[in-house]
Order: C-alpha cells, then structure tokens, then sequence
C-alpha cells in the first residue's frame, strides 16, 4: 500500500483523484520537480526547493504550503511508504480550468508522490552508456514545467535502440539530455554547457565536487566537435546519479570505455551519499 499527498491529505495511491477539468491535464499547465532521498535525507533539499519555486513563479502558480510543511510531507511520505531510497515528485497545476484555458494560481492542484528508486542496468555503470542524438532546444529550457512530449515521443525509440538517455543540440551546441545533464572531459578539465539548459541540481552537486577536489570546471558552450573528440563524457541526474557515456550513436567516445575521471566522480559522488 503506498501512499501521497494530494491538495493538503495524505492518501492511499489509488484514493487520489484530480478532476478531468484540470488544466494541467486539458492545457498542460504546470510544473514539475524532482529529487532522490537516502532514508530520510533528501538530497539537496532547499535547492530542489528554490528551483521549484523558480519555475512555480515564472508559471504564475503560488505554490499553497511552505517549504518546511512540505518537506515534512515529503518524510512522512518516505516513512510510511518504507524505502531505502526513494524518488520524489511534485506536481504543481494551475487546478481547474476557466473557460478551457484560464485558471486561479491561488487555487492550484498539488501532489507529491514518493516512489521506490530503481537503478538502471549496471552496465550502464561498468561499462558505460549509449546515447542517442537529436536537435532539439526545449521551451524554456531553464524552467523544469511538465511538458516533456518531445522526450515522451522520442524514448521508445530511444530505448529500442538501446540507448540509456538522447542528446539534445540547437545549431552546433550541444544543451543537455533528454532527463539529464552532460559533461565532458578534455586533457583533464570537466566542462559543460552554461545556456539553453535545465540546471540540474546533480549537476551542481557534481561542479562542487569537482572544484573542492581539485579538478578545473569549465562552464560553457560546447560544439558537437568537441563532444566526439572528447576524452570522456559523463552525464548527472536525480534518478540516475553520475553515468559515464562512451559512445553518442555509433561514435564511440575517447577510448570508449569508462575514463579516469568519470571514475573518480562516481566515486566521489557515492561517498559523499551514501554516507548521508
């Protein structure tokens, strides 16, 4: 029996209900966030927290509880549900739609749910992954809302290609993947896009890290050129952490297989939570 938390009630799963005439479901109208806890430690909380009120406010929908209420509903969420480790979501709507397409941003729905996390293959991890390409620069890049058609669209193909994640890229430049964000390594330096992107909250983990043991970060824009002569690739994300990427389609990176430095910011990554 799992349970979340749906416009101020904690619930049983299949107790919840959001109307058909909400305009995230008619309109696509919302906000979307996302984040991973340890037990009860959730992974940088307050940062998760400001990007959700970062995109609740460009929206134009006022989030209806604090951040202290709502991470305490997030625990009581990861308690009752019991796992070891979980993945959060929230979703935040403009509630029920005026006339089809306007809404009250004081009356929005809200709902989190607290879901078991689940590793991806571990060959992902050993061995590295394989990704996809594809031009494509989303709608407000920077705003994490819960239009996600074009990964939806893309990730059948995507997985039936055997690829873990797609690579987006807008006239040269390479922005991010489909869920996740990109790195690459050149003569020891880690560099990744600055703009047009989705600042990940793994993604600021993995620069911190980075900068405090001694490694130099570039934070720029990065040409298609320079991610196939690239001596590493790894990409971060909520859900999946760090993943070395050795091969965008059939273009196999540096000397395909796991680098020296993609290595270490696993490893640097691991330590630091699992010892949360």
């Amino acid at each position: 029996m799992m349970f979340c938390y749906l416009n101020g009630q904690i619930l049983k799963e299949e107790e919840a209900k959001v109307s058909i005439f909400d305009i995230g479901i008619m309109r696509g109208f919302g906000v979307y966030e996302a984040m991973t806890s340890f037990g009860l430690n959730i992974l940088m909380w307050h940062d998760h927290f400001e990007r959700f009120k970062k995109t609740a406010d460009f929206v134009g929908i006022d989030i209806p509880e604090t951040e202290d209420k709502i991470k305490k509903i997030c625990l009581e969420l990861i308690y009752k549900n019991g796992f070891k480790r979980s993945n959060i979501k929230f979703i935040l709507t403009g509630g029920r739609a005026i006339e089809g397409i306007f809404y009250e941003r004081n009356n929005p729905t809200f709902y989190i749910l607290v879901e078991e996390w689940k590793t991806i293959d571990q060959k992902n991890y050993k061995e590295g992954a394989r990704v996809g390409l594809a031009e494509n620069l989303r709608q407000y890049p920077e705003y994490k809302t819960t239009d996600y058609i074009t990964a939806v669209k893309a990730y059948s193909k995507t997985k039936q290609s055997g690829y873990l994640e797609t690579l987006y890229f807008k006239e040269n430049l390479i922005l991010e993947f489909s869920t996740s964000n990109v790195f690459i390594v050149k003569d020891g330096v880690i560099i990744t896009p600055e703009k047009n992107i989705l600042k990940g909250i793994t993604r600021k983990l993995a620069i911190n890290l980075a900068e405090q043991n001694g490694f130099r970060v570039e934070v720029r824009d990065i040409t298609l050129d320079e991610v196939y002569k690239a001596d590493e690739c790894f990409l971060t994300s909520s859900f999946k952490d760090i993943v070395p990427v050795v091969c965008i389609l059939e273009k196999q990176i540096g000397e395909g297989k796991v680098g020296r430095v993609s290595h270490k910011m696993m490893s640097l990554f691991n330590d630091l939570v699992y010892n949360l």
